[in-house]
């Protein structure tokens, strides 16, 4: 392993957004590229709005995507792994508090024991005098002995901004240049003793000796005070790499109530995880040609955060959709067949009634025409149980018409004397009834599809027939004519 150590940090307080994932994967692509490490920890420090049930949706989902972290905290069956844990933020919070004493100690941070009514009116002299309000702080240089003297009370940690300008070269943002005088002396731990956000990640990166922070842009204004708070404890300051914002479809940052935010929402709705891998690599990275189409090793071999852009990468479910598409078609029918298996069976269907070998020819003729692995159910359920009733529309264009009842009575002849029964033998029987009849060859095809079936469209009529049977088929197309014949006498 190289000296590359880099991490994705969600917060467990919602789902796993589609921004984080594509954070989470950028970080992975990178440390594979390079034979580093790529660390999950969990930022629960946020008690109130934390749960173990999110914890587990970040990482049912990283797994899923098959985003996996060689450092970790235990998940299902997993016990945590890596050697500079514990990897949940809540459980460091005693190293978080020893590094801020040690902070205070160097005269790096201060006790401020202002209220807030004191700190507004801070505020207000600060911006009047058009001055930070550490200038006005009367506790920033305040004696030992007024310190002493106010005991018990309550106090914040605030860090000592230096003075000075701090340029930071992001490796996809460029150079980004903050001069100290923009920045308030900011609080580090609150004073019920929690400490906050800005000292637990550099706590936490230093310690987990992180080389290379690589994030959303939405943290490039926190990043002086980071840089300062690394120097300020000794630690080596990692590189940085700020990410473009992904933007929904009309330019507008994703929320987490926009459609397509929550990761796990797209396998729910049947999308692959190879889908959204490619697709999500592409929010604001690009391969610098017109491939569009990678698999995850390609992706491994082609990233490169210098072909990040700088600016928002647009969702576009047109194209999320597309992409599931052709990764469907890409799948060997065995994969296909176990990844539509739990499918049909959440929906009642029993599978457990084919052979392993009959769902994979089933899933095979499915496979240039289902967008999704959800849209198999209406594609398919023919297969499992009779047609509870026929498509209407297609009932009124094929069987509601003069002939229809023979037309009926030719197919089941054909279907019943056509050796062997194949797909390829029902189709050379159903051209050769065509010719004989001087008609075109769906004159027959649509009328056996809806008896077969009772839908319209479908797999192909030929290779659905061969995984019916030929007694199934017969069963079924009896039951049409039965059913056209009682539309005639009904007078329809």
């Amino acid at each position: 392993m190289s000296d590359i150590r880099v991490r994705i940090a969600p917060s467990p307080t919602g789902f796993l957004h589609i921004g984080t994932a594509r954070t989470a994967l950028f970080n992975w692509l990178f440390a594979r590229q390079h034979g580093g490490t790529f660390i999950l920890r969990l930022e629960d420090t946020d008690a109130e709005r934390s749960t173990d049930e999110y914890a587990d949706a970040i990482c049912d989902g990283l797994q899923w995507l098959g985003i996996d972290w060689d450092e970790g905290p235990a998940f299902g069956d997993v016990p945590e792994k890596g050697g500079y844990g514990p990897y949940r933020q809540a459980q460091r919070a005693d190293l978080h508090r020893a590094e801020a004493q040690r902070l205070l100690d160097e005269g790096k941070a201060y006790k401020c024991f202002c209220t807030k009514d004191e700190l507004d009116q801070l505020r207000e002299r600060a911006r009047a005098a058009n001055r930070p309000m550490r200038d006005f702080n009367p506790w920033r240089d305040a004696a030992p002995a007024e310190v002493e003297a106010m005991g018990d009370a309550p106090y914040a940690l605030r860090f000592r901004v230096p003075d000075g300008t701090f340029e930071i070269d992001d490796l996809i943002q460029g150079t980004v240049r903050t001069d100290s005088k923009e920045l308030d002396d900011f609080v580090i731990v609150k004073p019920n003793g929690d400490p906050i956000f800005h000292l637990a990640v550099v706590v936490d990166d230093g310690l987990m000796k992180v080389s290379h922070v690589i994030r959303g842009d939405d943290h490039l204004s926190n990043t002086p005070r980071h840089v300062m708070l690394f120097e300020a404890l000794g630690y080596p300051v990692p590189q940085f790499a700020h990410l473009p914002m992904v933007l929904t479809e009309t330019g507008k940052k994703m929320s987490k109530r926009d459609l397509g935010a929550d990761l796990l929402e797209w396998r729910r709705d049947g999308y692959l995880p190879e889908t959204l891998i490619n697709y999500i690599a592409f929010l604001g990275w690009n391969p610098g040609d017109d491939r569009e189409v990678f698999t995850r090793d390609e992706l491994v071999k082609e990233f490169s955060l210098e072909r990040v852009s700088q600016s928002g990468a647009r969702f576009d479910l047109k194209r999320v959709q597309h992409l599931n598409g052709v990764y469907i078609r890409r799948l060997a029918p065995e994969d296909l067949r176990d990844r539509l298996v739990p499918v049909l069976e959440a929906a009642g269907l029993d599978t457990l009634s084919k052979s392993p070998e009959w769902l994979a020819s089933m899933a095979a003729i499915c496979q240039e025409k289902i967008p999704t692995l959800n849209d198999v159910v209406g594609f398919v359920d023919f297969f499992f149980q009779e047609p509870a009733e026929y498509e209407e529309k297609a009932v009124k264009k094929h069987w509601r018409k003069a002939g229809a009842l023979d037309k009926l009575e030719t197919i089941r002849e054909t279907v019943a004397a056509v050796e062997p029964f194949e797909h390829e033998a029902l189709h050379d029987a159903y051209k050769a009834k065509a010719e004989e009849a001087g008609v075109g060859m769906g004159q027959f095809i649509h009328p056996t599809r809806l008896a077969l079936t009772g839908k319209s469209v479908g797999p192909g009529l030929f290779e659905l027939a061969e995984l019916l049977g030929r007694e199934t088929c017969l069963d079924r197309i009896a039951r049409a004519i039965e059913y056209v014949q009682e539309l005639g006498e009904a007078g329809q």
